[in-house]
């Protein structure tokens, strides 16, 4: 699950945050015609390294098989994990690039994003919060599923599901070593 640390801190040189997924969520929000839902992504690898003097995110790579997420019904993960084609493109991965300042106290992240074997130049706004040796991100990003070359999804002529999908994101973990 930690594979990602060892590069992230090699890159960055900085203080790693231990991300706990247990007090962490990830969760998509898709809306459909008769059958919206919230799933959940059960398993995932952050790795974010911190500056050690000033506490700021110097970078992040957040990266999960897509396999991970579940809706709560069997046949719809299948459904899903077809559309996807998750057996070719099981791997999503979000690397930050830059991270500014943005109103409300907020930053903007910016970064690459990679899914279906597309990668896409996103950003989005995120709350970062440190208290001692605390740190949290909150974030939401929407993303469109046609910018990563995928259909929409369209079942016996009624039945529609909105390409447009919503990410909430809570990580909490500790800066190790402080």
């Amino acid at each position: 699950m930690f594979w990602l640390a060892p590069l992230v801190a090699a890159l960055a040189g900085g203080p790693l945050v231990i991300v706990d997924p247990a007090q962490s969520r990830v969760e998509i929000s898709v809306k459909s015609t008769i059958d919206s839902f919230v799933a959940q992504l059960r398993e995932f690898d952050a790795a974010i390294t911190v500056q050690a003097q000033t506490g700021q995110v110097e970078a992040a790579v957040f990266r999960f098989d897509f396999a991970s997420i579940k809706t709560g019904k069997t046949d719809r993960d299948r459904d899903m994990n077809e559309w996807q084609q998750t057996a070719r493109f099981p791997e999503v991965v979000f690397t930050l690039a830059a991270l500014e300042p943005a109103a409300g106290g907020k930053s903007l992240a910016r970064g690459q994003l990679r899914f279906h074997g597309v990668e896409r130049a996103v950003s989005f706004p995120v709350s970062i919060g440190r208290e001692k040796t605390d740190f949290t991100v909150d974030g939401d990003v929407v993303i469109d599923t046609r910018d990563y070359g995928l259909p929409v999804i369209k079942k016996f002529l009624v039945l529609k599901v909105d390409p447009v999908v919503s990410v909430h994101f809570h990580l909490q973990g500790k800066v190790a070593g402080s």
